[in-house]
């Protein structure tokens, strides 16, 4: 087939893949001023999950096929893959659909490859296990299933030599007594100046209850029971006008005889 054709055949197929995925699929070619224009071609598709695929955490994958020649073949095209998760998936993922892509002379199978992918969506994912998370989800309906995420896997611990093992040895080994002791230093200056501070706190604490208490609390801090009972019983004689002598009246009564009065028997008065 002349290059005309070719350009006409592969058109018709880019044509038939953007009609039946029209709101999924999106065309790119290479500027005019390109030596190679149209090529490259890409033809993009973002799959949506299938039904399939409703308890993966990944909502849709990204499939873009590239035509480099006019020549169908499977050195002329190329795969990228894009979406929500590790690149590193990405790459084997597109590698799988690289892998299964079969162009022929006048075909480059492109509705196929694309068709398929979907048909593969769980398949594909699940492509290397390490990057696959399962938990315990909720489904629509409210009953618990299981969900599965990609993620990244953890990296591999590096496994120290005997090398390194030995050096950490010697290291330990050659830390002084004087490092030590400087370090405890430090943690007792540290357990001093907590206890400082816990002390300070409390009597701060004792202070701001003794303003609360006022003036009869301040008078009453630091005396026993019987000195504070004592206390009250001043304040109050205070208030009422505590008298000196208890029988003031009777003591104080005038003594007639002593004056040189003479005592009327008969009615008591003096004369």
């Amino acid at each position: 087939m002349s290059d005309a054709e070719l350009k006409k055949a592969l058109q018709a197929e880019v044509v038939a893949v953007k009609s039946r995925w029209p709101d999924e699929v999106k065309l790119s070619k290479a500027p005019q001023d390109s030596p190679t224009y149209p090529l490259p071609i890409g033809v993009q598709r973002a799959i949506p999950k299938p039904e399939s695929a409703s308890t993966i955490d990944v909502e849709e994958l990204i499939v873009k096929l590239w035509i480099d020649s006019l020549q169908a073949s499977g050195d002329a095209v190329r795969v990228e893959v894009a979406g929500d998760f590790p690149p590193r998936l990405q790459e084997l993922i597109a590698a799988s659909i690289h892998e299964g892509w079969k162009p022929k002379s006048k075909s480059w199978k492109l509705e196929t490859v694309l068709a398929r992918a979907e048909e593969r969506y769980s398949e594909l994912l699940f492509l290397e296990p390490s990057f696959v998370d399962a938990y315990q989800g909720v489904d629509e309906a409210g009953m618990t299933i299981r969900r599965y995420a990609i993620v990244e896997p953890p990296e591999p611990e590096e496994e120290e030599s005997e090398d390194e093992e030995s050096d950490e040895e010697e290291e330990s080994d050659e830390e002084s007594d004087d490092d030590l002791t400087e370090e405890q230093k430090r943690l007792e200056r540290i357990r001093l100046a907590n206890e400082a501070e816990a002390d300070r706190q409390y009597r701060e604490a004792r202070r701001k209850e003794a303003e609360e208490l006022g003036e009869a609390g301040r008078e009453q801090a630091g005396v026993s029971k019987k000195q504070q009972q004592a206390l009250i019983k001043e304040k109050q004689e205070k208030k009422q006008g505590h008298r000196l002598r208890k029988q003031g009246a009777k003591a104080n009564k005038f003594d007639a005889e002593a004056a040189g009065k003479k005592k009327n028997n008969k009615n008591g008065l003096l004369h």
